[in-house]
């Protein structure tokens, strides 16, 4: 059997920049214990399968890490939106991506596709600031005097605030540690950033690390960043409505772009996390007499 296959890089324009994604298309006849093989031969953050959608959708999307499969992820579905849309005669201006989260809306625009998330959900860890600072090998005084929380919309990422984005940059990740605290926790990886404030852009910068789901660092989260703006909007900006910039993979030489954004409605926050995307290889994927 072979399928069609892309690799797109999202968050960037530029080849070789952002964060790489597999896609598969035609995957309906893949069992997913195959899909999660492929996810770790491709050993990107994540692999995403197009199959066709069951609900009200243009697409459905079953999107694995090396180690798991997620019901939902940030850049996959970028890169998803992207391949979906090259094949069209037509660009779409907008989409619907089912998943397992259910139906993700995505906004496209002079190439930028921006997906509203799930309606953020807050946890409080019993997770001292202390022992996180000691599994990224910081000194104290590097924390920034915020709460750190998991937070999720779509995906629940443990956020911890830096004061300065040169601790960001020198950080030396115990990723065992940080594996044990964010098992213990229920929380997919460690999200780290620093806010330069709201004159700056890019605002962020930021740093993910998955080391449970098979990705010891993460080259730029398009989940991470969307609970990152849900703690931005409840905990620091507190306005009704706000967008900003954020840049991650800096330290990874994979430098990507997020625009981040939120606004409350009648149905709580909503988040949308948009981004660029560019395919940077075509290709056939052989699986032989797998399936």
């Amino acid at each position: 059997m072979r399928k069609r296959m892309l690799q797109i890089d999202v968050f960037s324009t530029t080849p070789l920049l952002g964060n790489p994604a597999a896609v598969v298309f035609d995957a309906d006849d893949i069992p997913g214990e195959i899909m999660q093989r492929i996810a770790r031969e491709m050993n990107l953050s994540e692999t995403v399968f197009l199959l066709q959608p069951t609900a009200d959708a243009d697409y459905r999307a079953r999107i694995f890490t090396p180690a798991n499969e997620l019901p939902f992820a940030g850049h996959p579905t970028i890169a998803a939106a992207h391949a979906f849309s090259m094949d069209q005669k037509s660009p779409p201006r907008a989409l619907t991506q089912e998943c397992g989260l259910g139906l993700v809306p995505i906004r496209v625009e002079n190439g930028l596709y921006t997906m509203t998330q799930a309606t953020p959900k807050f946890r409080d860890v019993a997770v001292e600031k202390r022992d996180l600072a000691e599994a990224l090998n910081l000194p104290a005084e590097s924390l920034a005097d915020s709460p750190h929380q998991v937070v999720s919309t779509g995906v629940p990422w443990l956020l911890l605030e830096l004061r300065h984005t040169e601790a960001l940059s020198a950080l030396r990740p115990d990723l065992g540690r940080i594996d044990r605290i964010c098992h213990g926790i229920g929380a997919a990886g460690l999200t780290v950033f620093s806010d330069m404030g709201p004159a700056t852009s890019p605002r962020l910068r930021v740093r993910t690390f998955a080391p449970g789901e098979g990705v010891a660092e993460d080259p730029v989260c398009g989940s991470g960043n969307g609970a990152i703006a849900a703690w931005i909007a409840t905990h620091r900006d507190r306005a009704a409505k706000g967008a900003y910039l954020a840049e991650q993979g800096v330290e990874m030489g994979r430098r990507g772009e997020v625009h981040a954004g939120w606004e409350e409605g009648p149905r709580g926050m909503s988040i949308t996390v948009g981004g660029t995307a560019c395919i940077v290889l075509r290709g056939e994927l052989e699986l032989g007499t797998l399936v």
